[in-house]
This record gives C-alpha cells, sequence and structure tokens, in this order.
C-alpha cells in the first residue's frame, strides 16, 4: 500500500511539473502594424491577447480565443480616432516556441463630421460665454471624428456653466450619429444652463481686522452674477496682502436662497511682529547684510510700520515706513517714511537725511508712485562739496510682465521717472529730471535666452555743482557697464577725478545658452557713459559668465574686460537675485 502510494505521488507530482513547465512554454509576441502613436497604443490597450500573454494561467487555447477576438477589439480601439471601417488581417504563426500573432490593421477612411447641432436653453441662452463657446467650439465641421474631443466639448460646457454660476445646468442629450458607410457623422449637444446664482453674503471669521477694511479685498457686489473668477480673485487678494497665514472661500451653494449664494471667508492672521535678517555678496557693494522688524498690523484698519536696517562696504542706513491702505488695499496705500542714508565709493561721499511721503496705486498694468521728498545731503564729489536742501516732488512708474519672475524665459521690464526740485519752494537749488529703463529677455532655441537693457536720463539744471551725488548721474557696476566700477565712470575734472553727469545713456545685449541641468553660460557687450555733452566719451565693456538657477533667481558670476581701457584689465561682477 505504502509502495503504491508513494509511485501515485510521484506520478502527480511529475504531472503537475509537467503543467507548470507547459504553461511556462507559452511564449507569445503581438505585433500590430498599420497605426502608429496614440491609435497603436490605444490598440494593444484594448487587446485581451497583450495585455494577458505574459499571464501564468495562459494556454494555447485561451490564446487562440483571445486571438479569435482581437478584431473586434481592434476595430472598438480604432473608433475613438473616427475609424469605423478598418481592414483587418490576423495571423497567428509559431516558430522556436513563440507564437507570433500579427496585426496589420488598414484604417480606412475617416469619419467626417457632417454637422454639429447645439443648442442652449435656460437663463443663460443670450450669455457672452455660452456665445464665445460655440463661436470656439473644440470641434468642427470637416472634422475627422475624434471622441475625446467630443468629451473635452461637453466638458467645457459644463465647466462654462459652473464658472458662471449656472448650478443647475445639465446636458439634456448628447449624441453621436455615426453613418459609417457614408463616412459622416453628426452631433447633437442639448444643454439647460438653468438659472445663474448671484453673490449672497460676504461673511468674514476672524478677530483682528475690521469688516469694513476686509470688505475692501472684495471686488463684487450682493446681487452681481456669481463668477468662480471673482472668488480667486478674492483669494489672491487676501494672500497677496500678507496679513495672513491661512485662508479659506466657502461658498455655500446648498444654502442659496432665492439664487444668491452666501459664503464664508475664514481667515487666520499672521503674527502680529515679522523679523528679517539677511546676509549677500555683490561686486557693487562687498558684503552685506540686513536686519528688518515689521509690525503688519498696528490697527484694525490694517495699517502697518516697518523698519530697516541695512549696512555694505559702500552704503549703509536705516528706514523707517508706516503703510496706510486706502480705497482698494490690493492697490492703493499712502506710505510715510524717513530715515537716513550714508554712501561710501570711490567717486564720491554723501549722507542724508530725508522724510518722504509715496502715494502708490496701480493703473491698469502699472505701479505708480507719486511722491514728495524731502532731503537734507552732506556730499562730497570731486572738487564739488557742500550740504544741500531739496525738497523732490516726481512720479515714478513701473510695468513688469513675465512667465515666470524667479527664472524668467520671455519677460519686460519697464520704469519711467520725472522729478525735479524749485529753488522758490524750500530747495537750494532747482533741476528737473526724466530717467527711464528697459529691460527684455526672450528665449531663442531650446535653452538661449537673449537679454536686451537699455537706460536713459537728461537733466535740466541751473548750477550743476550745487547737485549732491543722489542727483546726478554716474556709470559703471553690476548692473551698468560692466568691466568699470560701481559709479566710476562719468565727466572728470580738470584733477581727473569723475564727477558725475547731466545725462545717462547705457546699452547692454546678452546671449545666454544652458550648457547643462542648472548651469548656463553667457556672452555680453555693455557701453554707454554718464555725460554731459553727447559729444563725451562713451565706454564699453565685454565678458563672458556662467549662471546657476537657484530658488532666490539666477547667480550671476561675469568676468568682464575694460574694452575701452583694457591696461585696467578684467574684473569680477557677483550678482544674486530674479533678472527683472
Amino acid at each position: 500500500m505504502t509502495k503504491t502510494f508513494i509511485n501515485y505521488a510521484l506520478a502527480l507530482t511529475i504531472t503537475l511539473l509537467n503543467i507548470q513547465t507547459a504553461h511556462a512554454a507559452i511564449n507569445i509576441n503581438v505585433s500590430v502594424k498599420g497605426v502608429e502613436g496614440d491609435i497603436k497604443n490605444n490598440v494593444l490597450a484594448f487587446l485581451s491577447i497583450e495585455q494577458q500573454k505574459k499571464h501564468p494561467d495562459m494556454t494555447e487555447s485561451l490564446m487562440k480565443k483571445l486571438h479569435k477576438k482581437a478584431p473586434h477589439e481592434i476595430r472598438q480601439a480604432l473608433q475613438p480616432f473616427g475609424y469605423y471601417q478598418p481592414d483587418i488581417q490576423a495571423a497567428i504563426l509559431l516558430k522556436e516556441s513563440t507564437w507570433n500573432l500579427f496585426y496589420k490593421i488598414t484604417p480606412g477612411n475617416p469619419v467626417i463630421i457632417d454637422n454639429i447641432e447645439v443648442s442652449i436653453t435656460g437663463e443663460g441662452r443670450d450669455h457672452k460665454s455660452f456665445k464665445r463657446f460655440i463661436e470656439h467650439i473644440p470641434v468642427n465641421k470637416g472634422d475627422i471624428l475624434n471622441h475625446e474631443q467630443y468629451e473635452k466639448t461637453k466638458r467645457l460646457l459644463q465647466d462654462t456653466a459652473i464658472s458662471f454660476g449656472f448650478f443647475k445646468a445639465q446636458m439634456l442629450k448628447s449624441k453621436i450619429e455615426v453613418h459609417a458607410e457614408k463616412g459622416i457623422a453628426n452631433i447633437i449637444l442639448n444643454f439647460n444652463t438653468g438659472p445663474q446664482f448671484r453673490f449672497g453674503n460676504v461673511t468674514f471669521f476672524q478677530n483682528v481686522f475690521s469688516h469694513e477694511f476686509l470688505a475692501r479685498f472684495i471686488h463684487f457686489k450682493k446681487g452681481e452674477p456669481y463668477v468662480v473668477s471673482s472668488i480667486l480673485d478674492l483669494k489672491s487678494a487676501l494672500n497677496n496682502s500678507d496679513y495672513f497665514e491661512f485662508i479659506e472661500i466657502t461658498p455655500h451653494i446648498d444654502q442659496a436662497e432665492d439664487f444668491e449664494v452666501p459664503i464664508d471667508v475664514k481667515l487666520v492672521p499672521r503674527k502680529r511682529n515679522k523679523y528679517t535678517f539677511g546676509l549677500g555678496f555683490g561686486t557693487d557693494t562687498g558684503f552685506r547684510g540686513s536686519l528688518g522688524w515689521e509690525i503688519n498690523r498696528i490697527n484694525k484698519a490694517g495699517q502697518r510700520f516697518g523698519i530697516t536696517l541695512k549696512q555694505s562696504e559702500i552704503k549703509s542706513g536705516i528706514t523707517g515706513e508706516y503703510i496706510v491702505p486706502l480705497k482698494d488695499p490690493r492697490t492703493d496705500s499712502l506710505v510715510f517714511a524717513s530715515g537716513l542714508l550714508r554712501e561710501d565709493t570711490k567717486t564720491s561721499f554723501s549722507e542724508k537725511i530725508f522724510s518722504s511721503v509715496r502715494f502708490n496705486h496701480v493703473i491698469k498694468d502699472w505701479r505708480e508712485s507719486v511722491y514728495i521728498n524731502y532731503e537734507r545731503e552732506d556730499f562730497d564729489v570731486a572738487d564739488d562739496e557742500g550740504l544741500t536742501t531739496l525738497l523732490i516732488l516726481g512720479i515714478r512708474r513701473t510695468k513688469i510682465w513675465a512667465d515666470n519672475p524667479v527664472n524668467t524665459k520671455r519677460g519686460l521690464r519697464l520704469y519711467l521717472d520725472i522729478r525735479g526740485a524749485h529753488e522758490s519752494i524750500i530747495s537750494d537749488s532747482s533741476f528737473l529730471q526724466l530717467r527711464s529703463q528697459l529691460k527684455c529677455i526672450r528665449s531663442l532655441w531650446t535653452g538661449g535666452r537673449i537679454i536686451m537693457r537699455g537706460e536713459g536720463a537728461t537733466s535740466i539744471v541751473s548750477e550743476f555743482s550745487e547737485l549732491p551725488p543722489s542727483v546726478r548721474f554716474f556709470a559703471g557696476g553690476d548692473h551698468s557697464i560692466r568691466g568699470y566700477a560701481y559709479n566710476s565712470l562719468g565727466p572728470e575734472d580738470r584733477n581727473g577725478e569723475v564727477t558725475g553727469g547731466k545725462h545717462l545713456l547705457v546699452g547692454s545685449i546678452e546671449y545666454e545658452q544652458k550648457i547643462r541641468g542648472n548651469w548656463s553660460a553667457a556672452l555680453f557687450y555693455d557701453a554707454g557713459n554718464a555725460i554731459n555733452s553727447i559729444s563725451d566719451t562713451m565706454e564699453s565693456g565685454a565678458g563672458f559668465g556662467l549662471r546657476w538657477k537657484s530658488p532666490l533667481g539666477p547667480v550671476r558670476i561675469n568676468l568682464a574686460f575694460p574694452v575701452s581701457e583694457p591696461e585696467k584689465g578684467w574684473r569680477i561682477h557677483l550678482v544674486v537675485g530674479p533678472d527683472l
């Protein structure tokens, strides 16, 4: 009995091993010809034999069953791309223990969209967003029928409804009528918008700021049509204000009464006191450091106060600012500032006490600042020295556009400033100045950028020798003509000392090419000068450098040569920060 049992067990084991060996021996190769790209990928995704060819339980019988099923699956895979009458040739061949399954596909002529019928009913039938949808519908008569585009069209219609407050919108009918024998298809969409919801009351949940102040961030009114972008705009405004650590906006659509949606805004304020500390290095300034203290809410009206201490090898100072948000706290503010600034360069010395009032606001894409500065400056430039008092009135505008504010591939910065003072109003001397700066960045081929900048300024002045360094023009440095030290260029007196100029003209062109990872190389040429006359000498510098893309913006190391004065030799320039 025991011997018989052993023989039986041995036979069963051998049988099981043979079965496993047989299963393991089923090698299958699937080949699809005649289609490529997304269509081929979809065919392979639909083919059961492709998906199951490595399954441990695959048998020859199951393989042949799935092979027989393949033409039907291929037809299904082609239909989303508009091919309804393909010719499919299937073959199977056993070669060297591998089953080769061949599918040759001739897609045939695609089905063409012959007619699109879009019917929009309901309160929003004449809404501009739905009219725009019909004008720019993703599918058009004459297109190859593509089911993905058809589904995209339906989603876009639903998204449009939600974006403009049609929360009860529904698709009453969506259908594709395919006439494969004629090679045409008709699309029918019947969409009902339902009523348009409106903005209801906005309730702020916080205990720091007054409701009146927070309400100024809202750019919509109760009863106006509900628009999702207005909610996003409110959240962005609150976030950019830097008052809050956490912002949650909840529209309660399910609680709407008479189609007015109540909105809850939960806010968690940031800590009242903010401290900053910074260290850095620049060729112009040498090592530099800064300390800052800001009280981001003096009162419930959102007024702030901040004080900043800066120190470097050539510049130092302390500045205090009191900021009062105005009617639109996102764009308008009144800033009262006062401070002491000191600058000691190779060409000049200046120590200035100032007080100022600025009105900051935004006009379209322009940031504008209208200002009045009272300045008392003790200075020494070449043979000119003195103590001047100036009351400067001015207006400056800045416009910045960038695809990425930190690491820019395409961008533009434009700066305009006009300022002046007159002896009849407190000032010791009279002058009028206009200054402009332009910087443009454009991407070229892969990894390449061209960076162009220009700066021009002019002065009308009664007695130039009485002007302090802060209102004279100098050239040279990291952001001017590289190859020369900071503010080392300009008209000179008879002793060869730089006095600064009435006018300024500087231009630069730079090409940068990515070389590996976050590293790029650059070539540049700078030219210009601070001048008193258009006939004055223009200086130039050129060189090359390395760029490293950091989270804070590019780190630029430049080696520049003063082309106009080659005897001065090469100069290293280091700059860290965004391009614009």
